[in-house]
């Protein structure tokens, strides 16, 4: 009998990378999952791929789209187990090359999202479900024209601290994973020539104290763990899936 059986699970940013990882996990494991993206063809492939998943377009970025989510969610389970707020942007600029179109870009996502989804998905969730948010190792690091991602980043852990101590008399659970280097689009999204992409990765597997990058089914393993009931007595924490990146 697997962690999810007759488990409802939400997951957005889940048509590619670690929600996606995640959400095939889930499905193996005995549960429903409700995956959502921005991109209609690529939620499409995913769907081709993986029938057992119900999809959603939505937009994480749009305050409204996280009432839509949470309608959508009702009328398929009825009641939700566990939400796994994955859905973000990663960008990067410089100071003098920060703009504000980039500032509501990367904070309407990646702390827009988290906020207004747990805000709606919360009222449908069970007693005892688990909500999870996705962070990074940028919040604890200082990295070049990062600023702006880290500290939207950081954000995400103390929303996530405040929805815990909110949510507690529910006995609902909010932690955040933060992963470090981790093999998916993430880095092309950045933009970066293919010949520099390579170059940049191949310098981050070097420098990790565990020497490679880690994958989208290393991060999702610790994922699971925290959406599932096997971490019932932990709450407001902060999961690292860095290759050691930073702690050491």
């Amino acid at each position: 009998m697997g962690r999810f059986t007759d488990k409802a699970v939400v997951i957005t940013g889940g048509s590619s990378g670690i929600g996606l990882a995640a959400a095939r996990r889930i499905v193996e494991e005995g549960g429903r999952v409700l995956i959502t993206g921005s991109d209609r063809a690529r939620l499409d492939a995913v769907k081709a791929d993986n029938p057992a998943l119900a999809v959603l377009v939505n937009d994480a970025a749009d305050p409204q789209a996280a009432d839509a989510l949470a309608a959508e969610a009702g009328r398929l389970f009825g009641q939700i187990d566990a939400a796994f707020l994955n859905a973000g942007v990663g960008a990067g600029a410089p100071l003098g090359h920060m703009t504000p179109d980039m500032y509501r870009q990367i904070m309407d996502i990646n702390v827009g999202g988290p906020l207004f989804g747990t805000q709606a998905l919360a009222p449908i969730m069970r007693d005892g479900g688990s909500i999870l948010i996705t962070a990074s190792i940028a919040k604890d690091k200082g990295l070049p024209a990062s600023a702006l991602y880290s500290a939207s980043k950081g954000a995400v852990r103390a929303l996530a601290r405040g929805f815990a101590r909110e949510l507690a008399a529910r006995a609902i659970r909010v932690n955040t994973v933060s992963p470090g280097p981790i093999e998916t689009d993430f880095f092309k999204r950045l933009g970066l020539p293919e010949e520099h992409l390579a170059g940049v990765q191949q310098h981050i597997a070097a420098t990790n104290p565990l020497g490679r990058m880690g994958t989208a089914e290393e991060a999702a393993a610790v994922a699971l763990f925290l959406l599932s009931s096997e971490s019932s007595y932990v709450t407001g924490a902060d999961y690292f899936v860095d290759g050691g990146e930073a702690q050491l």
